[in-house]
């Protein structure tokens, strides 16, 4: 079930996502997250030119990233909500077909 938004009231939905970085530690590669939307996203399907990947490369529309501290450890944390995601390259291949890009979110 998703969280409610504390600020705006809007649904959030949590999206795991994973830097493909190979110099990160375990620990920094994965994040979550936060998609405000009426309805749950859809994760969309891998561009061709991109199989292989071990994942679904997106790009998120709307990120915002804000620190905070997080107790008790008191260490610094980020928190990241977007208003949608899509393919990486939807909109350049939707623009050079002629045909608009998909919505981040389904529905």
């Amino acid at each position: 079930m998703p969280a409610r938004d504390k600020l705006t009231g809007e649904l959030m939905w949590a999206v795991p996502v994973m830097d493909g970085d190979p110099t990160l530690k375990a620990a920094a590669k994965s994040v979550s997250v936060k998609i405000l939307s009426p309805v749950e996203p859809v994760v969309p399907a891998a561009p061709p030119e991109m199989a292989g990947l071990p994942f679904v490369p997106v790009e998120f529309e709307g990120l915002t990233v804000t620190p905070y501290v997080a107790s008790p450890q008191n260490r610094l944390a980020y928190s990241f909500k977007a208003r949608g995601m899509r393919a990486i390259g939807a909109a350049t291949r939707a623009a050079r077909s002629g045909k608009s890009a998909p919505p981040g979110n389904a529905g």
